[in-house]
């Protein structure tokens, strides 16, 4: 997993300047992607057959969610739907309006599985092989009358000793 470093520029925090890691992101993989790796590791089932289920179970999990059901995924985790409100909220239950008070539905994961199988949290890290990449700075740059900051990753050559 290749991470970025990249400076905290908030004047006004403690870490004001300091370097934080954020995992450098790439293209992710696309579904056909994802069903050629199942194909080609160990499956005696073709990438239209992986990718036909994928797809059917896609369908149904956004039917489930949006039914306001939650969908169990054993060993991996479940997707529940959340609701996004307006700030504020409303006076009472009677001036509540779903169209304006509503502002979102959202999905959110939460991992299960015993320690060992974990896919997030802490445990994730001694799965992963972390590797710094890139330092990035930013550049101020001015179009059409307005100043953006874009981006500048630098390679890193050294690397953190191995333990």
């Amino acid at each position: 997993m290749e991470l970025d470093l990249v400076p905290n520029n908030n004047e006004k925090s403690d870490s004001f300047g300091k370097f934080f890691a954020r995992i450098h992101h790439t293209e992710p993989l696309n579904l056909r992607g994802l069903c050629e790796y199942i194909e080609s590791n160990g499956t005696p089932f073709t990438r239209d057959i992986v990718e036909g289920v994928v797809t059917r179970m896609r369908n149904a999990i956004v039917f489930f969610l949006s039914s306001g059901r939650g969908i169990k995924l054993d060993s991996l985790g479940t997707l529940v739907p959340t609701i996004e409100n307006k700030t504020g909220g409303a006076d009472s239950a009677r001036e509540f309006n779903v169209t304006e008070n509503v502002v979102g539905v959202h999905i959110r994961f939460i991992p299960e599985g015993e320690e060992l199988d974990r896919i997030t949290s802490r445990q994730m890290k001694e799965k992963c092989t972390l590797r710094k990449t890139y330092e990035v700075s930013f550049k101020t740059i001015t179009h059409g009358g307005k100043s953006m900051q874009i981006p500048v990753f630098t390679p890193i050559i050294e690397q953190d000793p191995q333990p």
